[in-house]
């Protein structure tokens, strides 16, 4: 008779703890960073990924599906602000999400408290979610699939039979690929990783390929198609820009043809001067390379770029390694190359012709968030600790190879695949030095390591109960 209230009561109570005990403190934090940049920190590649919402002009060179979810966004409030909310919001649902899962799985409390203690105090945390990156919601759903893989891991594959974690999962896939450009990586490699792993699962799986891919086509098609989307995005050919210019840099002799090609895109002299290993920027965003992706965009000038990048680049792989050791540096330093750099923070409104600008509502707290990347800097320990990708990629690394010796489950290399192809990711395609890029990694390592101490504790409960017997017959 009674069953009913008293079941509602409990579900509400399960979903309120979680919220005010995982998701409050984050949220209380990161509202100080929202205050002291007021509306939201702006780099110009987030003046461009928000201008759309101004002028309902779309292009693919950031991706238009972002553009047009923050306009979507600006009809609750038409400001910056509401994406950095929301970005709040999303990140602390999330991270809430994920620590009820491991709560369940027996994680202790001083876990729990130095998991909450981690994502709300870790300073890029509050930077990010208050910055309009495309690489924030991305990271979000990053994480939220790989508490879903965690899930599909733990239980033995049956968490795949319901259809209501199928269409969750075929959602944050399809909103991976189509909110950053390599995203697809990640959706594929998931999706072989699941039917290898779970074959017995396979007509789930391919419900959930076929929901993945009819939901990114439909936005890259019919919606793309009605916002009118002008370009793409052509990141294969400026990575092939950047290991010319290092070609060319080197002094390494070129063919006539070769050379009498790239002229057309820019003089040499250009090719040479401008090219920085660390930073693809000067060699593509010049006065001199204006008409450069126009001149490529017919298909026959598109493969006679790739004839000439292979020709190059085969006969000069030495040249290509030294480049590769150095626009990697984000990825596998620790430190920082000599001349590299680290792009970590943005805080502050770039000038634009949008009438944004920071009004901060706690300017003191402001100035101290301003300085603090450079107080960084000046500590190493520190810098490594909260700035540098490259420790969390280790950690990362690390703290998989232990879960899977403590397991022996093969199954491990499931949730590996997400952390990896990130990694392997933006090893291949990095055109500089900015720590966004590899965000995931900053939020998957802590979640790697509480996974970590459950199977610790799981086995030392599992030794104590085995040994029992053996000291009582003694």
């Amino acid at each position: 008779m009674y069953a009913q209230p008293v079941n509602s009561v409990s579900r509400a109570q399960s979903i309120i703890r979680p919220l005010v005990v995982y998701a409050l403190p984050c949220l209380l934090v990161w509202s100080f960073y929202f205050l002291a940049f007021y509306p939201g920190m702006m780099s110009q590649d987030s003046i461009d990924q928000w201008r759309p919402v101004v002028t309902a002009k779309y292009g693919d060179w950031h991706p238009a599906s972002l553009s047009y979810l923050y306009w979507l966004l600006s009809r609750i409030w038409f400001s910056p602000a509401i994406v950095c909310i929301t970005q709040m919001l999303g990140m602390a649902a999330v991270f809430a999400y994920g620590m009820v899962q491991l709560e369940k799985k027996g994680l202790p409390v001083w876990g729990s408290v130095l998991m909450v203690l981690f994502f709300s105090l870790f300073p890029l945390n509050g930077y990010y979610v208050n910055t309009l990156f495309k690489d924030i919601p991305f990271s979000i759903v990053y994480l939220l699939i790989f508490v879903y893989l965690l899930e599909i891991v733990d239980s033995g594959g049956t968490w795949l039979r319901k259809i209501k974690n199928i269409v969750g999962l075929g959602l944050a896939l399809s909103f991976l690929w189509v909110i950053r450009h390599n995203g697809i990586l990640t959706v594929l490699t998931t999706i072989v990783g699941l039917l290898i792993f779970y074959p017995r699962y396979f007509k789930k799986i391919g419900l959930l390929a076929v929901l993945t891919i009819f939901l990114a086509f439909l936005v890259k098609g019919p919606l793309y198609k009605a916002l009118h989307v002008q370009g793409r995005f052509y990141g294969i050919e400026m990575i092939m820009t950047h290991q010319i210019g290092a070609v060319i840099n080197s002094g390494a002799s070129l063919k006539p043809a070769e050379k009498a090609f790239l002229q057309q895109v820019q003089p040499m002299e250009i090719w040479q001067q401008n090219y920085n290993p660390f930073l693809i920027d000067p060699l593509i965003f010049n006065p001199h390379f204006q008409q450069y992706y126009s001149f490529l965009y017919p298909d026959s000038v598109q493969k006679e770029f790739i004839k000439v990048w292979f020709g190059i680049v085969k006969r000069n792989i030495p040249v290509l390694l030294k480049h590769q050791a150095k626009v990697t540096d984000l990825v596998w330093d620790i430190g920082l190359q000599q001349d590299s750099y680290n792009y970590s923070v943005h805080p502050l409104i770039d000038p634009n012709d949008l009438g944004l600008k920071t009004q901060s509502f706690l300017p003191g707290f402001k100035n101290l968030l301003v300085h603090f990347p450079n107080y960084v800097y000046r500590h190493k320990f520190l810098f490594a600790l909260t700035l540098r990708p490259a420790t969390y990629v280790y950690a990362g690394f690390i703290l998989l190879g232990l879960i899977f010796w403590f397991t022996r489950k093969k199954e491990i290399v499931l949730l590996a695949l997400p952390f990896i192809t990130l990694v392997f990711g933006v090893f291949i395609t990095i055109p500089a030095q900015h720590v966004r890029y590899l965000y995931p990694c900053f939020l998957l390592t802590p979640f790697f390591a509480a996974y970590l101490v459950i199977i610790l504790k799981k086995q030392q409960q599992s030794n104590m109960l085995f040994n029992t017997p053996a000291k009582q017959s003694a």
